[in-house]
C-alpha cells in the first residue's frame, strides 16, 4: 500500500463538470474494478439490478450468461444482438483499424480490438479501462495498475509493455503517425523522438516495479494526464515485435485482439463486420454481438434508415438538417425521437497560414474574422444542429468561456474593412488571391453539406472584404490528402482550410493544445509563446478556480489574434428504431440524449448499456445477408 492509500488521501469520480477537481499533489483515484461497476450501475438508480439485486447478477446480464434475466429485460435473444451502421466512404482513404495506427484515415468499426486503461461514461466521468487504478507518484510521473488475466486472443497477456511499445512506435519518425500532437508536449521526449533527435527508449513511457504497472513520465505537472489515457488503445507489442506495424488487424487471419471483438470481415469498399472475441478475458462485455459496418459511396442514409438496411442514423455521418426536415414529414419515421446531443464538442473553423503573407499580418486575420456572418449560415443552412462558436471551446465543455470572446469575432463588416485598410489593403485592393481549401467530407458533414458551407463562408468574404471580386478560389482534397498538407511541418501547405475538431478527452487542455506552437507539436502554424505558456500552467494547475483563470486568458488570446475564425459548434441528431435500447440512451447530465460520445467504444461504458430489445415484426432489419 502507498503512503498516499495509508494518508486516506483517495480521489474518486466528481462532477463530470469539472474533470480535474481540487486535489492533493499526491493524487489517487480508484475504482475497484468489477465491484465499482456494480457501485456505478447502482448509482444510476439501480436500474439493472433487477428484482435480486445481486451484483453478480449484474455482471452476468452484462456479460449476456443469465439468459432468463435477459428476457426478463425485454432483451432481443443472443442472434438479435447485432447493430448495423451507416458509413460514406466519399472523400476517405480506409487504411487501417487502430487509433495508434492512423487517426484519420481509420476505417469502420476501428478501435474494436483492444482497451485503454481508463473509459467514459455518457456523463463524461473517467472510470476503470484495464487499470483498476492509479496515482501520481511524483509531480511528473504517473503508474496505472493493470488488471492481471486480459488475454490477447494470441495467447499473450496484456501486459504494461503493450501499453509502452504502442507509445513508442507513435512516436517513431519511420512510422509518421498522424496524431503525434496529442503527446507531444506531455510525455516527457515525445517530441524530440518524433523529430528523430531522441531515441525511442528515451520516450517516458516505462514498464514500473511489475509487468501489471505502466508508468508515464511527463515533461512538467500535468493534472490531466489520467483523462487523456482514454487514448490509450494499446497495440500488440506481439503483433508489432512480428508485424513491424499495426497492419496486422486488417487481416483477419493475423489480427489480434484483447477486446470484446475479433475482426470476421474487412472490405473498405463495401463492409467491416467485427464478431465476438470467443477468447475475450477483459473485465466489461457488450450485448451486442456483432457489429456490421456497411460502407456507401455517397448513398443518403435515411432511405436506408427508413429500409431497415441501418439500425440507427449514426455513427458514420449524422443527418443534415434537411434530413431532419424529410424525416418529420415521412410515415414511419415522423413519430420518432430525435436525440440531440453534441458528441465529441465539435468546432469548426477556417484556419490561416500564419506564419506567411498575407495572414501573418494580424489584422488581415481579424478582418476575416469579422466579416464571418456566422449567424447567417447556421440559419440559412445548419439550424437547429448548430450554435454560433465565438472562441474554440462550446459551451458546456470544461472551463469555455463566450461572452468575453464576442468582441474579438462578432460580424462586423465595417470593423472588417477598417482592419483590412491598417493591413495594407484598403477596400481588398493589393490582397492576392488566395486557395481556400476543403476536405471532402470532414467529421459530421456529408459532402453536399460542406460544399454548400464553404461557398457560403467565400461569397461572404468575397463580397465583404473584396468587393464581389473572386479573391478565394476554392479547392477540394481528398480528406486524407488535406489532412497530409495540411499538417506539413515546419509550415502548413494551406493558404487557408475549412477543418472541424472535436475532443479526445473532456477537458479544456485538449482541445486548447491544437493550437500550441508548432515547435510543441501543435497542429497549426500560429506561434504564441504567451498561449503554449498559459496552457502548461493550466496543465499543472490542480485547482478548478485557477484553471478557469488560466483558461479563460487563454481563450480571450487565441480569439483576438485571430489565427482562425470559428464559425459554429454542432449539434448532432440521430434517429434510432425503438428497438434500440439502454441505459447509454437517456438524458445525461447536460440533458441530451441519445448515444453520447464516443458512442459504440470499447473506450466508452455505453457499450455494455446498449441493446437490442425484443424486435417487433413491423421494423424490418437487415444483417450482413440482408432483411431478415
Amino acid at each position: 500500500m502507498s503512503d498516499l492509500e495509508k494518508s486516506g488521501k483517495v480521489h474518486k469520480s466528481g462532477d463530470p463538470r469539472s474533470t480535474i477537481p481540487d486535489m492533493t499533489r499526491r493524487q489517487f483515484m480508484f475504482a475497484g474494478g468489477a465491484g465499482a461497476l456494480g457501485l456505478y450501475l447502482a448509482g444510476r438508480g439501480g436500474s439493472l439490478l433487477g428484482a435480486r439485486g445481486s451484483h453478480d447478477l449484474v455482471k452476468d446480464a452484462l456479460q449476456g450468461r443469465d439468459a432468463a434475466y435477459r428476457e426478463a429485460m425485454g432483451m432481443a435473444p443472443a442472434s438479435q444482438q447485432f447493430m448495423v451502421n451507416y458509413f460514406n466512404s466519399v472523400g476517405a482513404t480506409y487504411k487501417a483499424l487502430d487509433f495508434y495506427e492512423t487517426v484519420y484515415s481509420r476505417a469502420p468499426l476501428a478501435d474494436q480490438f483492444n482497451l485503454p486503461l481508463v473509459r467514459i461514461t455518457k456523463d463524461f466521468k473517467i472510470v476503470p479501462g484495464t487499470a483498476t487504478h492509479w496515482a501520481q507518484t511524483s509531480s511528473t510521473t504517473w503508474e496505472f495498475y493493470i488488471q492481471p488475466g486480459i488475454m490477447w486472443s494470441d495467447g499473450n497477456e496484456l501486459t504494461a509493455n503493450d501499453y509502452v511499445e504502442t507509445i513508442r512506435y507513435s512516436a517513431d519518425p519511420k512510422h509518421a503517425w498522424d496524431f503525434t500532437f496529442y503527446w507531444s508536449g506531455v510525455i516527457k521526449n515525445y517530441t524530440e523522438a518524433v523529430a528523430g533527435k531522441a531515441p525511442l527508449s528515451s520516450v517516458g513511457v516505462s514498464v514500473g516495479s511489475n509487468k501489471y504497472t505502466f508508468v508515464v513520465t511527463t515533461e512538467g505537472p500535468i493534472a490531466y494526464i489520467p483523462i487523456a489515457m482514454l487514448y490509450s488503445m494499446p497495440l500488440s507489442a506481439a503483433g508489432l515485435a512480428k508485424y513491424g506495424n499495426g497492419l496486422y488487424n486488417i487481416n483477419p487471419s493475423t489480427a489480434i485482439t484483447c477486446g470484446p471483438y475479433a475482426l470476421k470481415t474487412f472490405n473498405p469498399t463495401a463492409e467491416v463486420v467485427v464478431e465476438p472475441n470467443t477468447k475475450y478475458t477483459g473485465p466489461f462485455k457488450p450485448q451486442i454481438q456483432y457489429q456490421i459496418g456497411k460502407i456507401y459511396n455517397g448513398t443518403p442514409e435515411l432511405p436506408l434508415f427508413q429500409t431497415g438496411q441501418v439500425d440507427w442514423t449514426g455513427p458514420g455521418t449524422p443527418l443534415a438538417p434537411t434530413d431532419l426536415i424529410v424525416a418529420k414529414k415521412t410515415p414511419g419515421l415522423s413519430s420518432l425521437k430525435v436525440d440531440v446531443n453534441p458528441q465529441d464538442f465539435r468546432i469548426y473553423y477556417v484556419f490561416f497560414q500564419c506564419t506567411k503573407p498575407p495572414f501573418n499580418n494580424m489584422k488581415v486575420r481579424q478582418a476575416f474574422a469579422h466579416s464571418c456572418d456566422r449567424n447567417s449560415i447556421i440559419k440559412a443552412l445548419l439550424a437547429p444542429l448548430a450554435i454560433p462558436a465565438y472562441g474554440y471551446l462550446m459551451p458546456g465543455y470544461p472551463f469555455a468561456v463566450s461572452g468575453p470572446l464576442e468582441q474579438y469575432t462578432n460580424y462586423d463588416p465595417d470593423l472588417a474593412q477598417k482592419l483590412l485598410a491598417e493591413a495594407g489593403y484598403p477596400k481588398g485592393k493589393g490582397f492576392p488571391t488566395i486557395t481556400f481549401s476543403y476536405p471532402t467530407a470532414p467529421s459530421g458533414l456529408n459532402p453536399v453539406l460542406t460544399e454548400s458551407i464553404v461557398q457560403a463562408l467565400a461569397d461572404g468574404w468575397n463580397t465583404t472584404l473584396f468587393g464581389g471580386n473572386t479573391t478565394l478560389l476554392l479547392q477540394q482534397l481528398l480528406t486524407s490528402d488535406f489532412y497530409t498538407k495540411m499538417e506539413a511541418k515546419p509550415d502548413t501547405q494551406l493558404q487557408m482550410g475549412f477543418i472541424t475538431y472535436g475532443m479526445d478527452y473532456f477537458d479544456a487542455s485538449n482541445m486548447l493544445s491544437i493550437y500550441k506552437s508548432e515547435q510543441m507539436g501543435g497542429r497549426h502554424d500560429w506561434n504564441s509563446a504567451q498561449f503554449d505558456n498559459l496552457l502548461a500552467q493550466g496543465a499543472a494547475a490542480f485547482n478548478t478556480n485557477k484553471r478557469q483563470e488560466i483558461y479563460t486568458e487563454a481563450q480571450i488570446l487565441q480569439t483576438k489574434e485571430a489565427p482562425a475564425v470559428f464559425i459554429w459548434h454542432g449539434l448532432y441528431g440521430y434517429l434510432n428504431w425503438p428497438y434500440m435500447q439502454g441505459e447509454a440512451l437517456a438524458p445525461n447530465y447536460l440533458g441530451y440524449t441519445g448515444l453520447e460520445w464516443p458512442q459504440f467504444q470499447p473506450f466508452s461504458t455505453n457499450q455494455e448499456e446498449l441493446y437490442i430489445g425484443t424486435t417487433p415484426k413491423s421494423y424490418p432489419r437487415a444483417g450482413e445477408g440482408g432483411l431478415i
